[in-house]
């Protein structure tokens, strides 16, 4: 059995090389085994984001927040895709999140 970094590091090399449905299977690969692991749902949304599957995008990255709800960068994610579907106050709400959490570090 692979280890939780070797998974995430298959995903980020499919991810890299923009094979996105291969990528999407090796994060729901991790995060079936790992499944508090905050970064294998924000990989997941990112390729998902990248194939504009907005909806399933957000719920990955929200999946992440509920785990780490202290990361801001989850949020800033989060507010990207909002972005890209078009909610344009969801998205500020996300991004203001995620500068209120990054102004406590």
């Amino acid at each position: 059995m692979l280890t939780k970094e070797e998974l995430y590091d298959t995903a980020l090399t499919r991810f890299g090389n923009n094979e996105l449905e291969k990528a999407v299977a090796a994060f729901d690969e991790l995060i079936k085994q790992y499944p508090d692991y905050a970064d294998g749902y924000i990989g997941l949304g990112h390729a998902y984001e990248r194939m504009h599957k907005y909806d399933e995008a957000i719920e990955a990255i929200k999946k992440a927040i509920e785990i780490n709800p202290n990361d801001n960068l989850a949020y800033t994610s989060l507010s990207v895709c909002y972005q890209r579907k078009g909610m344009i106050p969801e998205a500020e709400e996300a991004k203001a999140m995620s500068q209120q959490l990054q102004m406590r570090r």
